[in-house]
């Protein structure tokens, strides 16, 4: 479908994402940023290509729109394009398939996670003039648009349908079978580095189900890079490190999470670890 690309070497791809990570929220672009995770794995992405598609389809909708802010129209107007016109849906079959959590894969097959519909959805939303910002239900990612009218939730898993407060109940009596009530911490904003971070931590867990540890070890650095003080991750990190036999990289961070979390449940046991791997690589 695509030109043959210049390769991009993983270590270039690395410095990409961690330059985009520097910039503030408000001037990071969604689905650029998720490509470049995606170069990493991926490293003849054509990023400019897919960024120029998703450019046409916003300025499609910006001419249908005709200067319109309604938000109503604006829906429609996004709803009309992606899902009727172009074809995207929700599929979730190859769930820890990592190819899932990449919006290249999206763009592609037009057929993706609620992380990757979300993105795409959140980048042409704020394309048109539109506040949006992700949402988390326990087992679906949504998008929630906010301005003179209040806020007003979408989930582009389910074509773009407007979710009401009872709805959103609904929704999770539907995954749950009625275990999990909606509380207002559901509600809140994600800033976008929060929905980058989701959309690796996709991608960690979908490795990590197939057993590639350097991969899902790539995707713990990178979340790392959006929030280096995120104890849980250094942790996650040091393991795989100690299963991949780096032994001084699992004593770094553990050492971290120490400083991180002087309190930690678990601190007695990483303190034993530390000495253990310390001692060990002393007689090797």
């Amino acid at each position: 479908m695509r030109a043959t690309r210049v390769l991009t070497h993983p270590a270039l791809a690395r410095q990409r994402f961690r330059e985009i990570a520097q910039r503030a929220d408000r001037n990071l672009d969604l689905v650029e940023a998720s490509l470049i995770i995606a170069l990493e794995d991926q490293p003849s992405l054509d990023i400019e290509g897919y960024l120029e598609q998703v450019g046409q389809w916003t300025e499609a909708i910006v001419n249908r729109l005709e200067g319109s802010h309604d938000v109503e129209r604006i829906i429609d107007a996004i709803n009309r394009l992606l899902f009727e016109e172009e074809g995207f849906h929700g599929q979730d079959d190859d769930y820890y398939d990592p190819r899932s959590a990449y919006v290249s894969e999206l763009l592609d097959c037009h057929a993706g996670l609620p992380i990757t519909l979300s993105i795409l959805y959140l980048e042409i939303s704020r394309r048109v003039g539109i506040d949006a910002a992700g949402m988390s239900l326990p087992g679906r990612f949504l998008v929630k648009l906010s301005g003179y009218f209040g806020d007003i939730v979408v989930d582009p898993f389910d074509g773009g349908r407007v979710l009401s407060t009872i709805e959103l109940q609904t929704l999770l009596d539907t995954l749950y079978g009625g275990g999990v009530r909606l509380r207002e911490h559901h509600l809140r904003s994600f800033s976008k580095k929060e929905v980058l971070a989701r959309d690796l931590a996709q991608l960690k867990a979908a490795y990590l189900a197939r057993h590639d540890l350097s991969h899902a070890a790539a995707s713990i650095d990178r979340l790392l890079i959006l929030d280096e003080r995120d104890g849980f991750e250094l942790r996650d990190r040091a393991s795989l490190a100690m299963q991949m036999h780096a032994y001084a990289t699992a004593i770094e961070c553990l050492e971290r999470y120490l400083t991180l979390m002087p309190h930690a449940d678990d601190r007695s046991l990483i303190r034993e670890q530390v000495a253990y791997l310390r001692a060990w690589m002393d007689q090797n």
